[in-house]
């Protein structure tokens, strides 16, 4: 019900946008024909200032571009309550910003968000920055981490949607391409700066310890030399973001919900026949992790340019982007004994006979660090021929620490037992004996531990091209041929040193010397949720020598991997151009040459010294090379309506992990007697798409915008993460029920939406207090359909790919005076799948849409002084996921996501 009222209020607030501008159109015709556009002739690094100038910035650039392609401007990214680029780029018709998180993994997931376009992920995404890639410090997708880059910094964010021959094909969904700012645009010195205090609800909620969040940056420009041929650009950024997180996971994995055999009394093995169940879904777990977090982030940016003619531009760019989370994670964790059917069951309850209790801690520092040079050189040969070269090289590191313990009850016990009720659709726990769970001496040490994990990469690209009356005011004939050649190395080292403390006198030791004051909550009033003192735990250990009592020859080898990736690329594209119609076709042959160096274990070598002698070096290759054609055409029907078309095919290159890992075998979660494997899959095929696009879009006056888009994407070998259940898993002389996670490629997939967004500054119909605003709104909706295959070679149908929702919104309305201005942005994204797994329905993991307001308020205290104050998630809005059992929605995850508030001042000069 609340996403048809979301539908419906933003269908109206379009609705509104779609009348106001028929009204305006007679009005500025004769204005737009006495003078043209002010930002017409204006490079792509526009500098525009207040809503209606970025307003009207992002719709020049929308009617400008080749084929279909949504912008965004650069006051919009620093008049807009969003901390990063990653959440500006939200706003634009078709984006959405969705968390990259599972829900079995363990990091908080308060920031940890990636853009999607048009429903594909962002892994499959092209991310660059003024046209050239930049390096990741991401082990399990390519796509770049914008929200490093200072917001000031860019000019404008462009989502290109048809993709041409001369750009990057790995753009399944799209290229986001961040514009950097121009020096040159403006021809003058100026100053921005920017800095505000800021509150975070959940920020110190669960320890009292409430830091303040900090932002700021600024930028500096200037055009220099006798004729202004010069220009420099300087800028950077500081943050510093607090928040906890009081994570629930009561069905993070497969076996939360539990249903039996009515006749054997055992848990069922075939989840695709519930014909001899009850169809009772028994809560077997319910996960808590606790995460107090503290992000870091710097960045410092310098561009030179010089264009002593319109003939001659260069650039040369340089920056560093540092981000530092400091993570702390405790977890407590209580589980059933499933091997026998809970007692007095019904549709929302039941008792278990036996139960487990585990806690946990993690100190989980990581440091990730981006340094990229690039450089731009346009030069007209002559009136028609131009020369474009690019080249770039950067490197992303990436350092993990992760200090962890563990303590839990030895085994499976009747003190242990707990009672469950999911009448309100999540298991609310309940324990005859809380007095026992209580006790920090009911506890055993499981294990301590400190991991390393290292990840580099080293990126180096160069493109060169020649383009022949090519340009967008050269009319008749043209062509642009062009080649490009990438090449990434990604390194990746794990280490693990584990151990327990000594027993003494055959007493194993237990938590009480080690036991926390702090205590939360769980869902049980009466039991306490402790947490692991694991400085005074750690400090033992080392006080003991650190005594080692586990074999980590094994785990740190198995992941460890060195990989190289060339890709080169030839395309060649003809234009034909009148004053109203535009034909571009291209193709483009790509190649791309993947080499790894890994580790792989041979059982049949002996274990001598140590489990790590196992392994030996392994070479692997994947190769595979393209033709890719595409076709865009434009026409210009007069009165500010275009129509555009266009087909182009594209590919998704696989992560690099899905080609470099071996093996990758989890610790085992003793209390759930589990284990999770991840194997790589070196025969994986690069997903493809056979993309189609038609825009229908009307500009009837400088500032209103009207747009309806649909595409329709046929996608091959799509790839998903194939999860297989195996039980009675032999590991380390131990039996365990694993979780096997793989790459595949499934059969066949497509994707299909409809795209609608207006934008109007009501200053161009209307006088008075009306004139002062300027509203936009946009809503997509998408459906999709995939075939992906079971672990017995069958085909499952599944609607939706992974990640797309079915309906996203967004809806801002700005006012603006000379001295106040204030803002309210709205953000929707429906509900989607966020897992699939292929053998069973019931075990898909859902995402529940959710809405987030924003808000911004400005004052101009002084000519080059305004005042702001703004706030994020005002409804402090939640992330959830859920399953659908047979009894209807139960709770797989529901992650805090805080109201966040901000005072600052904004300084131009």
């Amino acid at each position: 019900m609340s996403t048809l009222r979301y539908a419906i209020a933003g269908s109206a607030l379009i609705g509104a946008l779609l009348a106001a501008p028929a009204q305006a159109q007679e009005a500025d015709k004769a204005q737009d024909k006495a003078e043209p556009h002010a930002n017409e002739g204006e490079e792509a690094g526009i500098v525009v200032t207040g809503y209606r100038s970025s307003n009207a910035a992002a719709i020049d650039a929308k009617r400008r571009a080749v084929g279909v392609t949504d912008s965004i401007a650069q006051d919009q990214a620093g008049l807009l309550p969003d901390l990063t680029i990653a959440q500006v780029a939200q706003r634009i018709p078709g984006l959405a910003l969705v968390p990259d998180f599972a829900t079995a993994d363990d990091r908080s997931p308060d920031l940890a968000e990636s853009v999607m376009i048009r429903g594909i992920g962002s892994s499959f995404n092209l991310v660059t920055i003024d046209g050239l890639p930049l390096a990741t410090t991401a082990r399990d997708t390519r796509g770049a981490r914008i929200e490093l880059l200072p917001p000031s910094f860019v000019s404008r964010i462009d989502a290109v949607k048809t993709i041409t021959a001369d750009l990057d094909p790995h753009a399944l969904s799209g290229q986001l391409n961040l514009i950097t700012a121009s020096a040159l645009t403006t021809g003058k010195t100026s100053l921005m700066a920017r800095a505000s205090i800021g509150d975070n609800s959940t920020g110190g909620e669960m320890d009292g310890k409430k830091g303040k969040n900090l932002r700021a940056d600024a930028t500096f420009s200037s055009a220099f030399g006798s004729n202004h041929d010069f220009g420099v650009v300087v800028s950077g950024s500081y943050a510093r973001y607090n928040s906890t997180n009081y994570d629930q996971k009561p069905g993070a994995v497969d076996n939360s919900y539990v249903l039996f055999d009515k006749t054997t009394g055992k848990p069922i093995t075939n989840y695709n026949n519930l014909s001899n169940t009850n169809g009772f879904s028994a809560a077997s777990r319910n996960q808590i992790f606790a995460y107090y977090d503290t992000v870091t982030r710097a960045s410092g940016v310098t561009k030179l340019e010089y264009s002593p003619s319109t003939a001659t531009y260069a650039s040369i760019y340089t920056g560093y982007f540092f981000q530092k989370e400091d993570e702390i994670r405790n977890e407590y964790l209580a589980t059933a004994d499933t091997s026998v059917a809970p007692t007095n069951q019904t549709a929302t309850s039941g008792t278990w006979a036996k139960g487990r209790t585990a806690l946990g801690y993690s100190h989980q520092p990581q440091k990730r660090e981006t340094f990229v040079v690039s450089g731009i050189l346009d030069q007209n040969l002559s009136d028609n021929l131009v020369m474009h070269l690019r080249a770039s090289h950067s490197r992303a590191r990436l350092n993990t620490i992760r200090d962890r313990s563990k303590f839990n009850m030895a085994s499976n016990l009747a003190q242990g037992r707990f009672s469950y009720d999911l009448s309100d659709g999540r298991p609310v726990l309940s324990f005859p004996d809380p007095v026992f769970g209580n006790d920090p001496t009911n506890y055993v040490q499981s294990y301590i531990q400190h991991i390393t994990q290292r990840a580099t990469q080293d990126l180096s690209f160069v493109s060169a091209n020649l383009a022949y009356n090519f340009g967008p005011e050269d009319r008749g004939f043209g062509f642009n041929i062009g080649g490009s050649f990438q090449n990434t190395d990604q390194t990746y080292d794990e280490g693990q040193q584990s151990g327990k403390l000594p027993t003494v006198g055959g007493v194993v030791p237990n938590m009480a010397p080690f036991v926390s004051k702090t205590r939360l909550h769980t869902t049980d009033p009466k039991v306490d949720y402790l947490m692991i003192d694991d400085r005074a735990y750690r400090a033992a250990w080392a006080a003991a020598g650190f005594p080692s009592t586990d074999d980590n020859s094994a785990t740190n080898i198995q992941s460890d991997y060195q990989l190289n990736e060339k890709v080169a690329a030839a395309f060649a594209e003809a234009n034909f151009r009148t004053d109203r119609f535009n034909l571009r076709a291209g193709l483009r042959y790509d190649s791309t040459v993947n080499n790894i160096d890994l580790f792989a274990q041979d059982a049949n070598r002996p274990a001598t010294p140590n489990k790590g002698a196992q392994y030996v070096p392994v070479a692997r290759k994947a190769d595979y090379a393209y033709l890719l054609p595409s076709v865009i055409a434009n026409y210009d029907f007069g009165d500010g309506v275009i129509v555009r078309a266009g087909y182009s095919k594209t590919i998704g290159r696989p992560n690099f992990t899905y080609y470099a890992i071996s093996e990758t075998i989890g610790l085992p979660d003793d209390s759930e007697d589990a284990i999770s494997i991840t194997r790589g899959n070196p025969d994986l095929k690069p997903r493809t798409s056979n993309n189609f696009d038609l825009s229908f879009e009307w500009y009837p006056t400088r500032g209103s915008l009207v747009s309806l888009a649909l595409f329709y994407k046929d996608i091959k070998n799509l790839i998903f993460a194939q999860n297989i259940t195996e039980p009675g898993y032999q590991y380390n002389g131990q039996t365990y029920l694993a979780r096997i996670t793989t790459p595949m490629n499934s059969q066949s997939a497509s994707l299909k939406g409809i795209e609608l967004s207006a934008r109007q500054d009501l200053g161009d119909w209307t006088n008075g207090f009306l004139s002062n605003f300027v509203l936009s709104a946009n809503g997509t909706y998408i459906t999709g359909k995939q075939d992906v295959q079971r672990a017995d070679k069958s085909l499952r149908h599944v609607d939706g790919l992974e990640g797309q929702p079915e309906f996203l919104a967004n809806a801002t309305i700005s006012y603006e005076t000379p001295v106040f201005g204030a803002s309210v942005a709205y953000g929707y994204v429906g509900d989607y799948l966020k897992s699939i797994n292929e053998n069973a329905e019931i075990f898909d993991i859902h995402s529940k849409g959710r809405g987030e307001f924003s808000a911004q308020a400005r004052v101009k205290l002084l000519e080059n002084v305004t005042f702001i104050v703004e706030g994020q998630n005002l409804t402090k809005s939640n992330i959830e996921y859920y399953r659908k059992m047979p009894t209807g929605e139960l709770l797989a995850e529901r992650a805090q996501k805080g109201r966040v508030l901000w005072l600052g001042v904004n300084a131009r000069f």
